[in-house]
């Protein structure tokens, strides 16, 4: 429901035209069984300069889009690179799977936050003047429950998350051919995102894979797989 009546309150959503972009797209997305006929174009520019798409829906809904910095700032290359990408997530179905590993993870924050407060509770509410967890006293320390979880969980999460992108990565590699073109989209992905972090701060901080990262595998992925004319 969202690509076809929420997304179109806030931005503006056209077919796109031109068939030198429109027919490698969605030839991608037949070899895929991705059942769309049209690529729509959103004005993302009046927000951001950020390049981007994405394939969403089900039932019948599924609806591919780009949006325009993508037209204006990138090549056929790099966009045909960069909708295999957007194809990986919704083939291996990373959507559904997201809502499930974090639906897991919120049925382990209640159980970490009814154990927290009641042995916090037990060992110090009458030090803290707490008569039980529906006080409103005991707000902050539910706060702080809150903030020590999402804090452990943090790695985890982007962790999962980086696993995905990659997997969406390789998926794309394998659906457009065009690792130059995942190169330079990644490099262009550097204007909001550091290329180069440290091992730790990836491992730590990062949602997606880095930049270097992310070229390296394409790199590795051309070296395996386009060989040179004899």
């Amino acid at each position: 429901m969202a690509p076809v009546y929420i997304a179109p309150l806030f931005n503006t959503y056209v077919k796109l035209d031109d068939a030198r972009i429109k027919d490698p797209i969605l030839s991608m997305a037949r070899a895929n069984g991705i059942p769309a006929s049209e690529v729509y174009v959103m004005d993302a520019s009046r927000q951001t300069t950020r390049v981007s798409a994405n394939v969403s829906g089900f039932l019948g809904i599924e609806r591919i889009t780009l949006n325009d910095n993508l037209l204006k700032r990138c090549t056929l290359p790099e966009i045909e690179a960069t909708m295999g990408h957007e194809m990986g997530h919704y083939v291996l179905n990373h959507a559904y799977k997201a809502v499930l590993f974090f639906g897991v993870l919120t049925v382990f924050g209640f159980a970490f936050m009814r154990w927290g407060i009641g042995w916090a509770l037990a060992r110090y509410g009458d030090r803290w003047h707490l008569r039980g967890v529906d006080d409103v006293a005991a707000l902050p320390l539910l706060a702080l429950l809150l903030g020590i979880y999402g804090f452990v969980l943090t790695p985890i999460t982007n962790s999962y998350s980086r696993s995905q992108e990659y997997e969406a990565d390789i998926f794309g590699l394998n659906a457009s051919g065009q690792p130059d073109g995942e190169a330079l989209v990644d490099l262009k992905l550097g204007d909001y995102r550091k290329l180069d972090p440290g091992p730790v701060e990836e491992l730590l901080f990062f949602d997606h894979p880095s930049g270097r990262t992310r070229i390296y595998a394409a790199m590795r992925w051309k070296a395996e797989h386009l060989h040179p004319s004899p």
